[in-house]
Order: structure tokens, then sequence, then C-alpha cells
């Protein structure tokens, strides 16, 4: 009974253990369940994007390249045979990360199988093929039909309103450049055109000083479909600059001439003068071949272009005149080695030096002269009485007209204008003039001298001496008096010296360069080296040198000492306030303060000493 009572319990305990471990390992294995679920359903995107590129590649390998690369990266690509449009663009969308958006109605298949060293917006333009085209909005690449396209293109409810301001170009100007841009629904307006010329004189009025008219630039305002506007836009970034300038060193002389001179200034006799020239009536050559040398020269008469390899010069416009009449020609000397020259010959006076800054293919005009005033009009009136006309004026004297053309290749082509002239009133009242004057058309290498010759004038001198008292007598006074009228000719030369000028920055920067390079070469010879003027020279030298080579705390110290010595260096100060305008723009307030604290403490010193 006990045997049988003690195997019970041992079967029992064995049901009991195996109830437990049963349920022990459904616990374990629940979990492991979801565990296996939470890791399956992180890889499900992984998962699901492996199962799309598998579709995609299958087993024939319908696309070699499948790791995903930059938009603006060259790839090879090869696709299947036949491979549908759509499924190359899909394929296109995971290997250059790019969200393509096609039509529905987009059908076919492509027709290449290979693409090498390709970018996304080629291969986009190969897949889709000629019938079909896209469009970029933002981050999505729409592809279209060509029906489709045209359509949305032509959508006229896409048309917007652009205003493109103006800076250089005018309006009317930019209307014809970027008129053939406008779609065939494009409209563009313009603002009103600026007034020309400067008004003087009594031409001056309040209608000529702006009046009512808007005061900013001119602008363009367009309609027009988005595409459209941009292509103008861009066409007109590059057309709006900033014109190149030519600065024209203008001198006028008037060369008296004697009686050996009768044809004008011989310029054989212009010792350390080069001249290349030639009659009014013929050919001129400007180039890198004209000499320089310091010996007599030819006679611009005696030259022939075959002479030089240089380039052509057009010359029109003169009047069939003499070997020794009108002449022209060009010089790559100085011009104040020529005017010397010419004051070693006769007498020189120079009547006029401007200089002239004209902007490309504008007019520039210099006039000397006197204004001959004379009534015109003059016409009688009910009963007799005149009525006088109106006053007007004859310009006599010279007359100076110009207009640059600017090269790609340093020279410059000019239209050329000089004019003397002079005036009397005759026994009517009606002015006569007599001028000289001639156009031509001429190209000249920057820097180099035109040197215009031919013009002459006869200058008229009267002198009366009598007998004091007898030739005041009446009747008889004229046996007592004599007159003599003298005549001198004159040639007037015009010389015009033009420099293509850059924008302002680099001018500021040539002449900086220009000033360090005078400055390096410290003071003349003539001066004491022991001198306060040689040693600021020095000094200033110095502090030069530092500021080119970027140090400018010791620039600043050497011209600290340079003011020391030499307080009025007005090239000093100019320096000084521009490094400190550089290191700190706050910084010149600075150096007032001390500069006015040093004059009061010298100011103090000097009442102590009192």
């Amino acid at each position: 009974m006990l045997r049988t009572k003690t195997k019970n319990d041992t079967n029992n305990r064995k049901k009991k253990m195996t109830t437990k471990f049963t349920k022990m390992a459904s616990v374990w294995l629940l979990a492991l369940v979801a565990m296996a679920a939470i890791v399956i359903g992180e890889d499900a995107p992984d998962q699901a994007q492996a199962q799309v590129l598998s579709a995609e590649v299958e087993a024939e390998q319908d696309y070699v390249e499948t790791e995903a690369v930059g938009t603006s990266s060259v790839q090879s690509i090869t696709f299947k045979k036949d491979q549908a449009i759509n499924d190359a663009l899909r394929f296109l969308t995971l290997k250059y990360q790019r969200n393509i958006v096609p039509s529905p109605n987009i059908m076919g298949n492509i027709t290449v199988t290979s693409l090498y060293n390709v970018t996304f917006e080629e291969a986009l333009q190969i897949v889709i093929g000629p019938m079909n085209k896209y469009e970029i909005k933002e981050n999505f690449v729409m592809v279209y039909t060509s029906e489709e396209y045209e359509q949305i293109k032509a959508d006229t409810r896409r048309m917007e309103y652009k205003a493109i301001p103006l800076y250089y170009l005018t309006a009317d100007e930019a209307q014809k450049l970027v008129g053939a841009l406008l779609s065939p629904l494009g409209q563009m307006a313009t603002s009103s055109p600026a007034a020309t010329g400067v008004p003087t004189g009594e031409s001056i009025s309040a209608d000529t000083a702006g009046g009512n008219n808007l005061a900013f630039q001119d602008t363009i305002v367009v309609n027009d479909y988005p595409e459209n506007i941009s292509d103008i836009e861009e066409l007109l970034a590059g057309l709006d600059k900033r014109p190149q300038q030519v600065l024209i060193e203008a001198t006028i002389l008037s060369a008296t001439l004697t009686e050996d001179m009768e044809m004008g200034v011989d310029w054989n006799f212009a010792t350390g003068v080069s001249l290349t020239g030639t009659s009014a009536t013929g050919d001129l050559v400007s180039g890198d071949d004209i000499s320089r040398g310091t010996g007599a020269t030819t006679p611009m008469s005696q030259l022939a272009t075959s002479q030089f390899n240089g380039t052509p010069i057009e010359v029109r416009g003169f009047a069939n005149m003499a070997s020794n009449g009108l002449k022209i020609g060009v010089t790559a000397g100085d011009m104040s080695v020529l005017i010397s020259a010419l004051e070693k010959i006769t007498d020189v006076t120079v009547l006029a030096n401007p200089k002239i800054l004209a902007v490309n293919k504008q007019l520039g005009q210099v006039y000397i002269g006197t204004k001959l005033g004379y009534r015109e009009g003059d016409t009688i009136g009910e009963g007799g009485t005149i009525v006088e006309g109106s006053v007007k004026f004859l310009d006599t004297g010279t007359k100076l007209s110009f207009r640059p053309y600017i090269g790609n290749d340093g020279y410059i082509r000019m239209d050329i204008h000089p004019k003397d002239s002079s005036g009397s009133l005759n026994a009517q009242g009606v002015p006569d003039e007599t001028s000289a004057e001639l156009s031509t058309n001429i190209i000249v290498k920057d820097g180099q001298t035109v040197v215009i010759g031919g013009m002459f004038r006869d200058v008229v001198t009267s002198s009366k001496q009598q007998v004091p008292l007898l030739g005041n007598l009446p009747f008889i006074g004229a046996a007592f008096q004599g007159k003599d009228d003298n005549t001198v000719r004159q040639e007037v030369i015009v010389l015009l010296t033009p420099h293509i000028i850059e924008v302002p920055d680099e001018l500021e920067g040539e002449r900086r360069a220009a000033d360090i390079a005078r400055k390096r070469l410290g003071a003349r010879d003539a001066i004491s080296w022991l001198s306060t003027t040689r040693l600021a020279e020095d000094s200033y030298s110095r502090a030069v040198g530092y500021y080119t080579d970027g140090d400018t705390k010791a620039a600043l110290r050497e011209l600290n000492s340079t003011l020391s010595i030499r307080p009025t260096y007005l090239e000093a100060m100019r320096l000084r306030d521009r490094i400190v305008e550089e290191i700190a723009p706050e910084g010149r307030e600075a150096l007032e303060r001390i500069m006015l604290k040093a004059i009061e403490e010298e100011e103090a010193d000097k009442w102590m000493r009192l």
C-alpha cells in the first residue's frame, strides 16, 4: 500500500514538472516570435525595396547599374532591350534619386540599351525620346507627351508680369534687342526716353530741367510666359554692361609760319620726333611697326603704305589739295616732345589743352573761339518803321568734334572733325565766314598721338600812325596820317591722344602702382641727402614699400616718422588716412581726435614757454 502511494506521488511530480516545462517553453516561444516580428517589421521597407529592385533587374539583368548615385553624377547604364519607357523611368528614379512623375499617356519602349557617361538630364531625354517632353518643377520632374506639353505651355494663365530695370542700355535699345524672344502672346512696354544733350545759355528752361519726368533708370515691363521672361533677363544681363570710356588728350596749337613755311610746318626739321603720316588724300598706317627713332623723319607726302605692316587707316572726306595741304599723321612718342620740337622750329601757342572723358560711341566736342553777333530778318512795318529781327551768333574759332569706337585689340577708331574759322560783318551787316575743316575716320592704337595739320589762318593787325595835332585836322589831316596792315600766317595743328579707360577701381589701382613706382625711386639726386626733404622722401618710400607688402602697422609707424620730419607732406597724410580707413572705417574719427589732442598739447607748450 505504501509502495503504491509512493509510486503515485512520483507520477504526480513528473506531471507537474512536464506541465511547468511546457508553460516555460511556450513563454519562450512566444517571446522569440515577438522578437522575430519586430525584426521583420523593421526590415519590411528594405525587403520591399529589394523586391522592387529584384523585379526590375530580373534574371536577365535588365539594368547593370543598380547603385543609387547623385543627380549630378555621370554614369553608364545598360537597359533591357525594348524596355518600357515607364519601367526605365522607375529605374532612373531609384538610380538618380529624383522624383519623376510620368503622365498616364506615356507609352512605348526605349530605343537604346546602353548609355555611357551621361548625366541625369541626358539619360532622361534619351529615355523619353523625341515624342515626349519633361519639365522640372522644384523637386519633381514632370514627363508629358508632346501634345500635353504644348497645351500646358500655351495656357495663358501661366503668363506673368516682370519689370526689368536697365542701368546702361536705354529702354528703346533693349526693346529692339530682346523683342524677338517674346512669345506670340507676349507684350513689352518701355519707360519714356530721357532727354538727350545738355541745354546751355538761353536754352535752359523749366521744360529742359526734367519737369514731371520719372526720375529713375530706364525700365522695360514684360508680360509673357516664365521661360520667355527668363530668356530675356539672361540676355539683358549680358548686354546691360558698363560701357568703356576713352580719355582724349586734345591739344590745339597755333604755329606762326615764316616766309620759308608758306605751305605749313616742315616736319623734316622737327628733330626728336618720329611721325608717320600722309597727305589728306592718301592712306595712313598705324601699328606697332611705327618707328620711334629720334632723327628727322620722311615727309608725310612721300610715305608709302607698303613700308609698314600695321593696320591701314581709313582717311576720307578731305578736300583735293596739294601734297603739302591738309595732312594727318601718327606719332608713338610723347606729346610734350612733339610740342618741344615744334617750338624749336617756330613760335607755337597752345590754344587749348582739354582732357575729355567720352563714353564709347558718344560724341565729344571742344570749342575755342568767339561768337560773332548779328541781326537777322529786319523788316519794314506799317508807317515805314523798321522792325528789328532776332539776334543770331556765328561761331568762329577752333572747334573739334570726335566720336570714339573702342575695339577689343587695343585699337580705337575715331570719327574726327576739326574746324578752324574766322568771320566778319560786311557792309550789309551779314557775316562772312572763312573756314578750314576736315572730316576723317582713323584707327589708332591706345596711347598713340594723332597729328592733324594744314589748317591755315591769316591774322591781320592794323596800326595807325599820325603827327600829333596835325593828324586830327579836318580835310588836311589825312596827309599827316599813315596806316600799316600786318598779316601773320598761322597753321592750326590738332594733337589727339586717346587712352582706353577701364573701371574706376582699376584706374585707382594703376594710379597707386604708378605712385609707388615713382616714390620707390626716392628723392631727386639734386636734393642733399642730409636735407629734411630727402629724409622725408626716403621715409615715405619705405612706408610705401611696407604698405605694398601688406604690413600696414610698419607702414603707419614709418608714416609717423615721415610726418614728424615734414608735417606738411600731403602724400604721406593721404596714405596714412587710406590705411586707417582700410583697417577700421571708424578710425578716421579717432585719428582726428588724436591730431586735435596733439595740436592742443603743442599749443599748451608754447604758452608755457611764453
